[in-house]
């Protein structure tokens, strides 16, 4: 810049090299301004780039010579970031995904897994997963490795520019080593496990475990441990120990254990851990690795109460029958059903408020009927009751238990009758029926129906013992037909019958129901075996034939007809009975006795007693009861006695004779 000196001061006079700096400097600032703007566009595009990088190992990687072991390994993701970036992008590019491992055998270690999945590694420790290795009996001991072929996807880099981002992915396989360490010790595996346990219930775990190492272990030691708080052992605790002592190599052990399933358990698979503590060859205390059991309880005996039968009604005796089933999947032994009432108008037995029946070994599904004799007071009321039910059982463990179920008793009104008489042939001095019917008024149904008259009156003789009527459901009534007998000299009219109705109630118990008084009509009429005299008058002092005759008064058969002579002094018979074999309707038969009047008779109408008994058309015996006939004793008649006359005149002729010759 030059300054005019002709100029006013402080004026810049532009010569024509200052306008040209001036051109360039502001070139200059334009290229600049263009290149920072590059830059700036360039700042929002970046990169990220790197890769997992993986390793394998195994914090108990101890194995034993002879054999077979699961060992827990775990992955280590040390992944590398080679570009650097957005957090969320570096940790992209750095992790495994769909990751594989498998395992190759090597020297006397055999890899016995296949090729197992692990998943997304990101950067860090993932794990576990088991590999299963065996050992050869012949092992050395020593370190070992094993090689583990990884196989994985990943992210190899971000781009990102702007919202715009684009990644780019690679498949990758490689080969890791796995450490090992054989050693000489015991080692111990599950061979099998008894488990005789019920839920609710406290049985023996037995587990055979064999030392599988190549050599031998002393002053062992077994402990159980759950890893579920449903299963304890001893007195409710989550650990159990038994000792074994000396434990060869290749011997099998048993050891066993109280163990107690919850009430709540779920029947499922359960694990116990299992430790082995010992001293090893050099008389060092050791433990073995943890190793574990399988143990499924069972559902035990369990029961439900499929049907309840109670034939018994109110102020009856009868019989509760109860069905229950063995719905749990174990045997029951020696169970007992018990029943109890809380209401003092249910009793059981002998009256008491609790029974109990034995049923023994109980299969599972078996479904069982066990009965009660049970009764119900005459004054309870028609209503349901409520019982309890128990079930005392051993489970498989040999615990007792017991099951408490309820069952209802709806007893019932139980039977009822009414009985009435239609039609009455009754009568005086003989057998008549009467015909009515019996009537099941009740609610329940009787079985066994029979009427009986029950009576002191020694002018009712029943001839039927009981009529059976059969079975009278409620609502429903039968026709019956009785026969009795009234004495002679009774009064005619109409007379109380005293009937009583015994039956089988639905209990099967039989009990007679209460007296029913029947009315029926008694008529004045004569014996079904009427009998007359035909021959009836003798002389004082005299023997002589009694003929009676003998009527059937009735229109049916009767047959075995027996008639009986009653006499008393003055007279007197050795053939006192006749019997007829058959008498139709309205039929007269003679009989014929002996009769003999004392010489001490008074000439008069004497009176002798005739028993009749018979059997009608029904079959049944029968009788009229004593009958009274006539009979008339009379004096001689006078005539004079010509032949001891004339032979006394002769005696005494004789006599003169004699008398005038000897003169």
């Amino acid at each position: 810049m030059v300054t005019d000196a002709g100029s006013p001061a402080g004026h810049l006079t532009m010569t024509p090299c200052g306008r040209r700096a001036s051109a360039a400097l502001l070139a200059t600032l334009l290229v600049v301004s263009a290149l920072l703007g590059a830059t700036g566009s360039a700042a929002a595009v970046s990169q990220v780039a790197g890769s997992p990088d993986l390793a394998i190992i195994a914090p108990e990687n101890r194995l034993v010579a002879g054999t077979e072991t699961a060992v827990e390994v775990f992955v280590v993701n040390s992944g590398t970031v080679t570009k650097d970036g957005p957090e969320e992008y570096e940790a992209l590019v750095q992790t495994a995904r769909a990751l594989t491992i498998s395992g190759d055998s090597r020297g006397p270690i055999t890899v016995l897994s296949g090729e197992i999945p692990v998943g997304t590694v990101p950067e860090g420790v993932s794990g576990p997963v088991s590999l299963r290795l065996r050992v050869a009996e012949d092992a050395r001991p020593g370190t070992y490795d094993i090689p583990v072929t990884f196989t994985y996807d990943y992210t190899a880099s971000v781009f990102v520019d702007g919202d715009d981002v684009d990644a780019s992915h690679r498949s990758r396989t490689v080969t890791r080593d796995l450490e090992v360490v054989v050693e000489r010790r015991p080692a111990f595996e599950v061979r099998a496990v008894d488990a005789a346990l019920a839920v609710g219930d406290s049985g023996t775990l037995a587990i055979d475990i064999e030392n599988v190492g190549p050599v031998g272990a002393a002053d062992a030691t077994v402990t159980v441990a759950s890893t579920d708080p449903e299963i304890t052992f001893g007195s409710g605790v989550a650990t159990a120990e038994t000792f074994v002592g000396e434990w060869d190599a290749g011997a099998t052990e048993r050891v066993e254990f109280r163990t107690r399933v919850a009430d709540d358990a779920i029947v499922r698979d359960y694990s116990v851990e299992l430790t082995v503590s010992y001293r090893d060859e050099d008389g060092q205390a050791r433990t073995s690795r943890a190793f574990v059991a399988g143990v499924r309880p069972t559902r035990g005996a369990d029961f439900e109460l499929a049907d309840v039968d109670a034939a018994v009604a109110v102020g009856d005796t009868g019989t509760l029958t109860l069905e229950l089933v063995n719905v749990g999947d174990a045997t029951a032994a020696a169970t007992t059903v018990g029943v109890a009432s809380s209401d003092s108008e249910v009793t059981f037995g002998a009256g008491a408020p609790a029974a109990e029946a034995y049923v023994g070994a109980w299969e599972p599904g078996e479904t069982r009927r066990v009965s009660f004799r049970t009764r119900v007071a005459d004054d309870a009321l028609d209503r349901p009751y409520s019982l309890d039910v128990t079930v005392s059982f051993r489970n498989p463990g040999g615990d007792r238990k017991t099951q408490s179920l309820v069952a209802g008793l709806d007893p019932g009104a139980g039977p009822a009758f009414a009985v009435t008489v239609e039609e009455s042939t009754l009568r005086v001095g003989g057998v008549g029926r009467v015909v009515g019917t019996v009537e099941n008024v009740g609610g329940t149904e009787a079985r066994d129906v029979v009427l009986r008259l029950e009576t002191e009156d020694p002018a009712l003789t029943p001839t039927d013992v009981d009529v059976t009527v059969g079975t009278l459901a409620p609502g429903e009534s039968a026709e019956f037909e009785y026969a009795i007998g009234i004495a002679a000299g009774s009064t005619p009219g109409t007379r109380r019958l005293p009937f009583v109705v015994e039956y089988r109630p639905p209990g099967d118990e039989l009990r007679a129901a209460d007296r029913t008084d029947v009315l029926a009509a008694v008529r004045t009429d004569t014996p079904a075996v009427a009998v007359e005299p035909r021959n009836a008058t003798f002389e004082v002092d005299s023997t002589g034939r009694l003929v009676l005759a003998v009527t059937n008064t009735e229109a049916t058969p009767q047959t075995d007809v027996t008639v009986r002579l009653v006499a008393e002094e003055p007279l007197s018979s050795e053939d006192a009975v006749a019997f007829v074999p058959r008498l139709d309707g309205g039929e007269t038969r003679l009989v014929v006795f002996d009769l003999e009047v004392s010489g001490d008779a008074v000439p008069k109408t004497q009176v002798v007693g005739v028993d009749v008994s018979y059997e009608d058309d029904a079959g049944r015996q029968l009788s009229t009861g004593t009958q009274q006939v006539a009979v008339e004793v009379v004096q001689p008649a006078t005539t004079f006695p010509v032949l001891p006359a004339l032979v006394v005149a002769l005696a005494l002729a004789g006599v003169g004779y004699w008398w005038y010759r000897r003169r």
